[in-house]
Order: C-alpha cells, then structure tokens, then sequence
C-alpha cells in the first residue's frame, strides 16, 4: 500500500486548499497576515491494531489496495514553510505532527494535529475524514485552538493535496479568528 493510496483524503499533508488567508474581523491585531504554509512530509507510520508497525513505502502484511483495519492509526510528520503566494517554499518555519485513527465506517478516520512553530506557537487542529479513499484535493480541518500567537484560535485550516510524484506537500491556508487580549 502507497502512503497516498492510504493518506489520499488526508494529504496533506498533509496532508492538509483554494486561497484564504487569516482575518480576526475588524481589527487586524487580532489575526495573522501569513497564514499559509507549505507542509512537505518527511515521516510516516502506520500502526495496525496487533501492534505490527510499518514506516514509507514498505506496506507490511496490507495489500496495496487493503483498507485500514478500525483502530489503525496514521502518524504523519511534516517539515513546514512559509509561502507568501501559495506556491513558492520560503524559510522553514516549523513542524507539523498528525495522528489519525481508522474508524468503524471504512475509510473514515479522526485525525488530530499540531502546527509546531519554531517560536514555540501552535496551532492545533481536528478534522473527521470520510471516504478518505477518494482522490480529494482539498478539504477543511476545524481549529481547536492554540498557543503563543495562536492562543485561543478558532476557524478552519484549507489542507490542498500538492504531491508530485516524488514527494507528498500539502498547502495549508488558515482562516482563523484569535480572541482580544
């Protein structure tokens, strides 16, 4: 089984868009003007439910077209830039860490993730993929919160599938709303 044949609804990864940028409403103290990054995966695990482990490319005992059992879980790390247009890979500015989990309805999983930022922020997010099978290029995943500069975030994370055939990228566009402070 291919990452993205097990990951197509999920990437990313991240994989995890069509062009929104942060807003905090009227005020914009209270947003991110930056609030788009490029995701490149550079660590994947999956976890079957008997404990087998298996990392990259190597499918282990699943077939190439297997389903996740219930109760496998995804871990999905990816080194994180900064973009100005969407495109374009600018300094690296942190790290994302994803953890899904293979739900009871096939190719349904509940994934929860962090974007670690150099400067100690994050921002933290949680997303329910159904039919994560199908080829989706892009989807929304809920804010749930943050800290340092994202402290207390709300609003949605675009995720739009970049992957080329030689590496998994993900676009990450924020729209989010922080509290006053």
């Amino acid at each position: 089984m291919r990452r993205i044949a097990v990951l197509s609804g999920l990437v990313l990864v991240g994989g995890l868009l069509g062009p929104s940028t942060a807003f905090a409403g009227e005020d914009d103290s209270h947003g991110k003007d930056d609030a788009q990054w490029i995701a490149v995966q550079d660590q994947f695990a999956v976890v079957l439910p008997n404990g087998e482990t298996f990392t990259g490319d190597d499918p282990g005992s699943m077939g190439p077209n297997d389903v996740p059992p219930i109760g496998a879980q995804l871990f999905i790390s990816e080194v994180l830039y900064q973009t100005k247009d969407g495109k374009t890979r600018g300094d690296e500015v942190g790290r994302s860490h994803i953890q899904c989990t293979a739900q009871a309805v096939a190719t349904t999983f509940r994934c929860d993730g962090a974007l670690v930022f150099d400067d100690g922020s994050q921002l933290l997010a949680s997303v329910v993929l159904e039919d994560a099978a199908q080829d989706q290029k892009s989807f929304d995943i809920s804010v749930i919160g943050g800290s340092g500069e994202w402290f207390g975030a709300t609003g949605t994370l675009t995720n739009t599938d970049m992957s080329t055939a030689d590496e998994t990228v993900a676009l990450y566009e924020a729209d989010v709303v922080l509290p006053q402070r």
